[in-house]
């Protein structure tokens, strides 16, 4: 079939002869189903274009400090476990962080807080790891006669015993 229209187009150029192609079911429903799904893609796409302009429309938010500098200068020797007290008072009261932590309040609630901690530091809390202690020689040679020594503290007074003597000799 195609011969002939080869054979047409050759023998009549300005002839155009339209081409019939037969399609079975089967294809029909496979080419709509590709269509179908080409304009899917398409219309996601879309979509997706319109999402990203609308995201770089979005003017993207500053991060506005509530602090003046003299806010931040008078957090300066706060202690950072302090800080969270001094600016919830100050919000409280409806006042400046500097203004807030010159309050005899603010002032009492630190000064106490510091001290808790000068004591914390200066007291060990925590479990004190005691570490083993030598033996003295003397104290060796002692214990050799009452037989209360481990293995490793006999070999230590056994050396003990005979540096002794050679000192005396």
């Amino acid at each position: 079939m195609e011969n002939e229209n080869d054979l047409q187009e050759i023998l009549n150029p300005d002839e155009v002869v339209p081409e019939t192609t037969e399609v079975s079911e089967p294809e029909t429903d496979e080419l709509t189903k590709a269509q179908q799904l080409a304009q899917n893609y398409k219309i996601r796409a879309e979509k997706a274009e319109a999402l990203n302009k609308s995201f770089k429309a979005q003017p993207k938010p500053e991060q506005k400090s509530d602090f003046s500098i003299k806010d931040i200068k008078a957090l300066s020797d706060v202690h950072d476990d302090d800080m969270d007290v001094v600016i919830e008072y100050a919000k409280f009261k409806g006042v400046s962080v500097a203004e807030a932590k010159k309050t005899p309040i603010i002032k009492n609630l630190l000064r106490e807080k510091e001290e808790e901690r000068a004591t914390a530091l200066a007291s060990a809390t925590g479990p004190a790891k005691r570490g083993a202690s030598k033996a003295s020689d003397d104290s060796l040679l002692e214990r050799v006669a009452s037989g209360t020594l481990t293995d490793e503290e006999m070999e230590r007074a056994a050396k003990a015993r005979i540096e002794q003597k050679r000192k005396h000799t």
